[in-house]
């Protein structure tokens, strides 16, 4: 009897189509950002169309239950992310491609946080070190604006 074994390279097998390595990029910046796995991957799909696509069509490329996609788009939808029209007596949804304004909101929020975390910090003598690092993050999130700010012009 033969036996024969064939191993695969996870590493190999992982990378897949170039459309399909684009998904998974897409998909794990937006978790990353905070979305969940359904509204990323979702996001993540129809970023990457060539055209604006049905719920029907979006539930068949991520295997989800029609509900489920419709409560995904429809969160996506509220946060500016996709956008819904009518065609041919459906509806279609296409992504907002605008990753600047996804950066600058992030941004935004983490110098917020800094921010209150600073405040906190203000009169505990032990936390000095910390309020120093918080202090210099803070400036450097200003930086980052002014550059933008004068990017823009």
């Amino acid at each position: 009897m033969l036996f024969i074994i064939i191993m695969i390279n996870p590493e190999s097998a992982e990378q897949g189509k170039p459309l399909d390595r684009a998904v998974r990029r897409v998909k794990a910046m937006m978790m990353n950002w905070g979305l969940g796995e359904g509204c990323s991957f979702i996001y993540a799909v129809l970023i990457t169309a060539h055209k604006p696509l049905s719920a029907d069509e979006i539930g068949k490329k991520t295997n989800y239950a029609y509900s489920s996609t419709i409560n995904y788009l429809n969160t996506l939808i509220r946060l500016g992310l996709v956008e819904r029209f009518r065609e041919f007596r459906k509806n279609r949804y296409v992504a907002n491609v605008n990753f600047v304004e996804l950066i600058k909101a992030e941004r935004a929020r983490v110098k917020s946080y800094l921010k209150q975390l600073g405040s906190d910090l203000d009169g505990i003598k032990d936390l000095d070190p910390l309020r120093d690092k918080v202090e210099s993050a803070i400036a450097y999130l200003k930086g980052v604006e002014r550059v933008a700010e004068i990017k823009e012009e």
